[in-house]
């Protein structure tokens, strides 16, 4: 079976920033409670029960009426998900010197699709100019690991030569403004090419759990477009059952210790052999909550939370890329990799982390605090 892993990654921001000052500097106190299904913080009478990893990390930030969020970068020209896609499917085939003919398989991962019921594989294929097929995996949060775990296999097993994964967050448009989860989110893409690496690097064990104790707690509705940003006039909006705060809270460390153990089991490494570890960051906690959990020192999990606030499935590569570009992962490191997929599942890889190019760093906002919500 041949070795595969990542090949090459850009990512993708697009031209708003979104400050907290956005939201106004006077927070309405019916705003000052539970963050909702993103943030998942407990009530002040659960401060008083026996803390957790996670109630631990979550503690300082149960008072701030934006959870730790700062900044969030937010579609300011009414880019969907198919242009936020392109945009980083064309940043990495260029740096990686890659013609899009040369690609032989698309994987769309979107939240949310531009189109109800149809997600944004086709779209981009077209776009782009790829070969072979594209198929979209749809796995909330988690799906850009789902897609990376999916695109080594059909490498490995010699179906595909190099698979282009691209996935977007489009949160902006599927959170009402005056909605307390939107100080949590924002919109990015990224893409990744995954194909053929030299032996004894790339992906070296996997472990992937589903998520189903989680079911029910996000909901989606198809609402009027009122922006006209999306094609068919109709668009998703997010909201939360009120059981979201516990059921993450009870879940979160389960979902990870599990499926990270998994993985260096099949990879035949114990924690301690692991140089760098990349978690998806949903929240301002998660980085602390996530060492703290499997006892490793911080400084060896990266956070982009403060720069991005929550980018669901964009998550796992941007946190990938940034701390690749950092030179926090290095050629020849072994990376444990995790993502979390609500209703969906968890996933944990270990890979050996080969020469990955870098696409040129994303651009600066352009625009602070847009007016109109997008």
């Amino acid at each position: 079976m041949r070795s595969a892993g990542i090949q090459a990654i850009a990512v993708y921001l697009p031209d708003g920033v979104r400050t907290n000052n956005w939201w106004g500097e006077e927070t309405p106190s019916s705003q000052k409670s539970e963050p909702s299904e993103m943030a998942s913080a407990s009530t002040s009478s659960q401060k008083h029960r026996k803390i957790n990893h996670y109630d631990a990390a979550m503690d300082r930030y149960l008072d701030d009426p934006f959870f730790g969020s700062i900044e969030r970068r937010v579609v300011t020209n009414s880019e969907g998900s198919v242009e936020l896609g392109v945009e980083a499917g064309r940043r990495v085939l260029d740096a990686a010197g890659i013609s899009p003919t040369e690609v032989d398989c698309l994987i769309a991962v979107s939240m949310f699709p531009d189109r109800i019921g149809s997600g944004d594989a086709g779209y981009l294929a077209q776009a782009l100019g790829t070969g072979g097929g594209a198929f979209n995996v749809e796995a909330t949060c988690g799906g850009s690991m789902s897609g990376l775990l999916t695109a080594c296999a059909l490498v490995q097993a010699g179906l595909k030569e190099r698979v282009l994964v691209v996935t977007t967050s489009r949160l902006s448009r599927a959170i009402e403004a005056d909605d307390v989860t939107l100080r949590l989110c924002g919109d990015a893409s990224a893409a990744f090419l995954v194909g053929p690496v030299e032996d004894g690097f790339g992906l070296l064990g996997a472990e992937s759990l589903h998520t189903g104790e989680t079911c029910g707690t996000w909901l989606l509705d198809a609402v009027e477009d009122t922006s006209g940003t999306a094609p068919a006039g109709q668009k998703i909006r997010l909201r939360v059952d009120p059981s979201i705060s516990h059921v993450l809270r009870a879940t979160a460390e389960p979902y990870l210790l599990r499926t990270a153990k998994g993985a260096l089991k099949k990879a035949g490494l114990e924690l301690k052999d692991i140089d760098f570890v990349v978690v998806n960051t949903p929240t301002a906690w998660h980085a602390e909550f996530s060492a703290n959990a499997l006892g490793i020192e911080p400084d060896r999990v990266v956070n982009t939370f403060p720069q991005v606030a929550n980018i669901g499935p964009v998550l796992m590569p941007f946190n990938a890329y940034t701390a690749a570009a950092d030179g926090r992962i290095k050629p020849g490191d072994t990376v444990l990799l995790y993502g979390f997929g609500g209703q969906a599942e968890a996933s944990a890889a270990v890979f050996r982390w080969p020469h990955v190019v870098l696409a040129l760093p994303p651009k600066e906002a352009s625009v602070v605090n847009p007016t109109t919500p997008q």
